[in-house]
């Protein structure tokens, strides 16, 4: 598989990060700095070392990264080896609005403004190997059913087709390819996950969202908070004696958890809350009948529905000739 450096700006760190880690999965090896480069050694040196030997460059685009020196001269490094080879190497993914430096501009960039998933799979279907030519002449003459995912693929990037749809779409595939994994992924994620299933071995960390519990009921209009929800977060994080941090399982089906989306608007709507019994959380606790307070950030639901569609992207580009994820 492709051997890609991630270049980008410290401040794009945590999206570098995760777009590093997809790519690993997927098979390739990402080179990002934090990973490569140890204590007491050289700098530059490990740099160069990093872009000579990679096969592409995805360089982040943001206003911070098209101002940064080093961002600039690993990109231009590797632009001129693209002209010398005739094969393209530098791949632009656009994290935010930025004036794109003119020697790129002429390049179609993975589009991340539209959503992680988005560019994801415009990104990798980029990396295609053995190229993107040979790839697509590969797809061209494929069976019927693999049509079907590329238009398949093209619903879930638009996201104009509810998710759920489109899960219920990959189904048939999954059990035309006798692909299990993909035909419990969709079978699951279409009724719900079972305790069961989820015990058995199945990895849904995806499915995971961070939930501040409490026997403290937070008021949304207090004056102290600013009209801000990251304020009342910030409150909890630094007070874990009163607000515990846990990772809560969302098993819901994904038709239930594309309804409860919702804008974060009102302040007051700018944060879910809900209760649950403490038995929950304390099977044997003596006081049965006391209730905990749940508190977790109005998109929570939004991104575990943009993480399974990241999930289901993935496992059906697995499916097409020269992108499945090799295991070892």
């Amino acid at each position: 598989m492709a051997r890609i450096f991630i270049s980008h700006s410290s401040k794009d760190k945590e999206f570098a990060t995760r777009l590093a880690q997809d790519l690993k999965e997927m098979g390739h090896q990402p080179w990002l700095d934090e990973w490569e480069i140890k204590v007491g050694e050289c700098i530059v040196t490990k740099i160069e070392e990093g872009v000579s030997v990679s096969d592409y460059m995805v360089i982040v685009l943001t206003q911070d990264s098209i101002s940064s020196g080093w961002v600039e001269k690993e990109w231009k490094s590797a632009y001129w080896r693209e002209i010398e080879r005739k094969k393209v190497v530098v791949l632009p993914a656009l994290l935010s609005q930025c004036e794109i430096p003119p020697l790129l501009r002429t390049k179609r960039y993975a589009d991340f403004t539209k959503g992680y998933a988005v560019g994801f799979a415009h990104l990798v279907q980029a990396i295609m190997p053995p190229s993107l030519e040979t790839a697509k002449t590969q797809l061209m003459g494929q069976h019927h059913a693999e049509e079907k995912i590329s238009d398949l693929l093209a619903k879930i990037q638009g996201k104009k087709t509810p998710l759920a749809q489109c899960i219920a779409e990959a189904l048939p595939i999954a059990r035309q390819y006798n692909d299990k994994e993909l035909e419990c992924f969709c079978r699951n994620e279409l009724a719900g996950w079972d305790v069961q299933e989820i015990e058995s071995g199945h990895e849904i960390n995806y499915r995971l969202i961070e939930v501040f519990c409490s026997f403290v009921k937070i008021n949304p209009q207090y004056v102290g908070w600013g009209g801000r929800a990251s304020n009342i977060f910030s409150y909890m994080e630094e007070h874990p004696q009163e607000f515990f941090l846990r990772k809560m399982l969302v098993t819901e089906p994904i038709s239930k958890l594309e309804q409860k989306r919702e804008p974060s608007c009102a302040p007051e709507k700018a944060f879910m809350c809900w209760t649950q019994p403490i038995t929950d959380f304390i099977p044997d606790s003596s006081s049965s009948e006391a209730r905990i307070f749940c508190y977790a950030r109005a998109d929570a639901y939004e991104r575990v529905v943009e993480a399974i569609r990241v999930e289901l992207t993935k496992r059906l580009l697995n499916l097409l000739p020269g992108i499945s994820n090799s295991k070892e």
